[in-house]
């Protein structure tokens, strides 16, 4: 399922939280977002906020927080 569908599927019930996995792919130029491959997709998300407790590094595994369309990665997986 792509990245798109999912977000259409959480729209569709009636915009509930949800949380999925991803990858860190890319972090920005001036280090305040990221990119994030998430887990069954073949496309990156761009432009994802993260806490300002986590320091991304391209390849960490990390939970996300979707909401309304909304992205947060909460942080990386141990």
């Amino acid at each position: 399922m792509e990245f798109a569908d999912i977000i259409k599927s959480i729209a569709n019930q009636n915009n509930r939280i949800a949380i999925h996995y991803g990858s860190v792919t890319a972090r920005t130029s001036g280090n305040t977002r990221i990119s994030v491959l998430v887990s069954g997709s073949t496309t990156a998300i761009t432009s994802v906020r993260y806490l300002s407790s986590y320091t991304p590094t391209v390849s960490d595994v990390v939970v996300l927080l979707v909401n309304k369309g909304d992205i947060i990665a909460l942080g990386k997986l141990a």
